[in-house]
């Protein structure tokens, strides 16, 4: 072997490839020595292979590859999942210095109907708006549309996004428009319900915003149709009748028993407060007997109760009425 392996090379002058010269046998172990050097450099090598491709937290090789992909992208560096907030969007000053050039490039994206780019331009309108809220007057039709849209993604920070765009603009634009006003309050709603906590707290803030800020003729009208007051799912209900109880502290109870341009509005508090007492759901009972027992420390309220609502309805709540009555405040 060591003959034939001398020879392959070259052949020694001191034994003419017997193999047996002290040459000869240098030089085999010389090409045994290069031989394991290659072996280990190659196995070396597979093994730095290996563990780069095992570098990963979980140990799948094909996580390392995706990883150096995501980084190009830092949008997705949680998936779905990423919080896009505002916080996450800064504005350039070229924005804020021409706003009317901003609410044009973001009209244009909401054209696209791809949440990707609409997000973002939704987060341009609402910063316009705290600037010149009256730019976006004639968009906001459109701009609920989009909202409304977003509403039904799966995507929970779509949704979160949406919920608190729309909680700013309730605040800045104040626009009631319908139909568009109306479906967005009645998915808002809806998404007060939401299994996922998030969601749900930022619907329920929107809501809170849009009381705070609109008149209460109109949210009281949404709120008691069939989209709130009456809807089947409890959940609705319960959120309406918190929301009741935030407008009568919102208005006052003196302006609203006393102020004849509110009559329609205290008559539909009255009708929903008074049913709400009949309610299955605990939470929607408490709220109405708190928004009631507020109401009663008002001269007027057993006249103007029993003008506005239905005597079959009090006849069914009168040992609930007598209850709240004579209980005290902190006992409700």
């Amino acid at each position: 072997m060591a003959h034939t392996e001398c020879k392959k090379y070259v052949t020694c002058p001191m034994c003419n490839g017997a193999g047996k010269s002290a040459t000869c046998v240098a030089m085999e172990k010389t090409s045994v020595s290069i031989q394991r050097e290659n072996t280990n450099s190659t196995q070396l090598m597979r093994t730095r292979f290996v563990e780069t491709a095992y570098s990963g937290a979980s140990g799948d090789p094909r996580l390392s590859a995706s990883k150096h992909t995501k980084d190009a992208n830092p949008m997705t560096n949680y998936g779905d999942y990423v919080a896009l907030l505002e916080d996450d969007y800064i504005g350039t000053p070229e924005e804020f210095a021409n706003p009317q050039e901003t609410l044009k490039h973001a009209l244009q994206s909401l054209k696209q109907d791809q949440w990707q780019s609409t997000i973002p331009a939704l987060i341009k309108l609402m910063q316009v708006s705290r600037i010149q809220p009256e730019l976006l007057d004639s968009s906001m039709p459109r701009i609920y549309r989009s909202l409304c849209s977003l509403l039904k993604n799966t995507r929970p920070h779509v949704v979160r996004t949406v919920c608190q765009v729309a909680m700013e603009l309730y605040k800045t634009v104040q626009c009631t428009q319908r139909p568009e006003f109306d479906e967005l309050v009645s998915m808002l709603l809806l998404k007060s319900t939401h299994t996922n906590k998030g969601i749900r707290n930022d619907a329920q803030r929107a809501l809170d915003s849009m009381v705070t800020h609109l008149s209460p003729a109109i949210c009281i009208r949404i709120l008691t149709s069939e989209h709130g007051a009456s809807h089947k799912n409890p959940l609705i209900r319960a959120t309406v009748s918190r929301l009741l109880y935030n407008i009568i502290n919102i208005i006052g109870v003196e302006c609203l028993l006393s102020n004849p341009s509110l009559k329609d509005c205290r008559r539909k508090i009255f009708i929903m407060c008074a049913k709400f007492l009949l309610d299955g759901n605990n939470e929607t009972r408490n709220d109405a007997k708190k928004a009631l027992k507020t109401l009663m420390g008002h001269q007027d309220f057993d006249t103007l109760f029993n003008q506005d609502v239905d005597w079959k309805i009090i006849s069914s709540i009168e040992k609930q009425l007598i209850s709240l009555k004579y209980s005290p405040i902190h006992s409700v």
